[in-house]
């Protein structure tokens, strides 16, 4: 068994693979779109190469080997027993030991010391990259964003809630969906991405820490990531001390993900008091504000609501 057959086989099926815990394989979800209307950035998607049982925590995606290829090559029944016989002469069987070549994921034995001279062989962003993202380089000098020149990523900083010191970084490739946390067991739902920065009154909490960025672009300090599409209770204990909290979210319209976020803030504003907003989208159907113009973000902004889609008329932000 070669790396060069794991590859084909991966390639037939177009599904991009991350890590691999145990029997566990991640990635992005390849219907992911198909039933949300947005593209997997963040992988939740989970294959067992034992079974071929393959489930999506972010849409809820699950089935099996067979109604994956059925599903992804969008074949009958007859089709996908014919694909699976002549397709490089891949049985089920040998396609899911093939996974198994995968690089194992291995939680750090030792902490790492992640002292500020790691972050010395990085350089500030390229004016291409920044262009493409319509942030500025302001926003990404405020932010202390990076730029990785060997492989084209973004280098997002992640650091200690209270002390400020450099705990990792989260990496985002530039024009793919490739991210990583650096080092793999970094904690980032301990923290926020732009704790070490935020001074507003008015916290923003959006889920890419990029988005942190296209938001200083348009205008408006204060936003931190929650670096996922869920926030943990221990980041929300963070906006504690915020006179008010908007959360911008993806779009609840258009992203399962996005509406679930929103409504777990909700749920964890309210039992630690925090006055809490949602982005306005309005008939928008962007994606989420990094996709957005800075008149569409100057609105959803000023029109924030207490509704998580944006509906009702009270409780205005006023930012």
């Amino acid at each position: 068994m070669t790396t060069h057959d794991v590859e084909r086989a991966l390639d037939d099926l177009d599904i991009a693979l991350f890590t691999q815990r145990g029997s566990e394989v991640q990635g992005l979800c390849p219907m992911h779109e198909k039933r949300t209307g947005s593209i997997d950035h963040n992988p939740s998607w989970w294959i067992n190469v034992d079974t071929g049982a393959h489930i999506c925590f972010s849409c809820g995606y699950k089935g099996n080997l067979y109604t994956l290829v059925r599903d992804v090559k969008g074949l009958d029944h007859e089709e996908v027993v014919e694909y699976l016989k002549r397709r490089n002469e891949v049985s089920v069987d040998t396609l899911m030991k093939r996974l198994t070549d995968l690089p194992q994921y291995v939680a750090p034995v030792e902490e790492i010391d992640m002292s500020e001279a790691r972050l010395a062989v990085f350089v500030d962003p390229p004016a291409y990259a920044l262009e493409s993202r319509s942030i500025t380089k302001e926003s990404a000098k405020y932010y202390g964003v990076l730029w990785d020149e060997r492989k084209s990523n973004w280098i997002l900083p992640l650091r200690d809630p209270h002390f400020y010191k450099l705990i990792g970084w989260q990496e985002k490739g530039y024009g793919n969906r490739f991210f990583r946390n650096y080092p793999a067991g970094v904690k980032k739902s301990k923290t926020l991405f732009g704790v070490d920065v935020q001074q507003e009154s008015v916290s923003i909490v959006v889920e890419s820490p990029l988005d942190c960025l296209r938001l200083y672009s348009a205008g408006f300090k204060g936003a931190v990531a929650s670096c996922g599409a869920l926030i943990s209770e221990e980041q929300i204990k963070l906006l504690r001390f915020s006179d008010k909290v908007i959360a911008a979210f993806d779009n609840p319209k258009l992203d399962k993900a996005g509406r679930e976020a929103s409504a777990s803030m909700r749920q964890l504003a309210k039992r630690y008091g925090i006055e809490l907003y949602f982005f306005n989208y309005g008939d928008s159907n962007k994606k989420d504000p990094g996709d957005m113009t800075n008149e569409e973000i100057e609105w959803g902004m000023t029109n924030a609501r207490d509704s998580i889609y944006g509906e009702m008329e009270i409780g205005r932000a006023h930012v």
